[in-house]
């Protein structure tokens, strides 16, 4: 009788961890292209680029736009519907957390994590 209940509970155990994972998209979502990105339907990924510093930010009511530019060279329009983290326009690399809306084409970014170059440099 103990083996089973050891059984049935590791069994559960496992179902949970598939449940929790096929039902947050954003647990384990990957580093993509804005290629990718379109290709993927929608799909939540993470995209890192750097700020396109000729394009100006445009802010609008309850959000902002502006230019990423990913590691193979692809640009793409961004809407972040929050507020803009700080040092934004100063960084040195972006990782954007969203989904491609093919409606619009636009990236549309739920999280956006910035990287100071200052911060991250040894002082000499």
């Amino acid at each position: 009788m103990k083996h089973r209940n050891v059984i049935i509970f590791i069994v559960g155990l496992a179902l949970l961890v598939v449940a929790i994972f096929s039902l947050s998209e954003n647990i384990l979502s990957p580093y993509v292209p804005f290629t990718e990105a379109k290709a993927g339907g929608g799909k939540y990924v993470q995209v890192i680029g750097n700020l396109d510093k000729t394009v100006p930010v445009v802010h609008r009511e309850g959000g902002f736009t502006f230019t990423v530019t990913d590691k193979d060279g692809s640009k793409m329009k961004v809407l972040h519907r929050g507020t803009k983290p700080q040092n934004f326009e100063h960084t040195e690399q972006i990782v954007l957390l969203g989904k491609y809306r093919p409606d619009v084409d636009i990236f549309e970014a739920d999280r956006i994590l910035v990287k100071c170059p200052s911060k991250y440099r040894r002082k000499q």
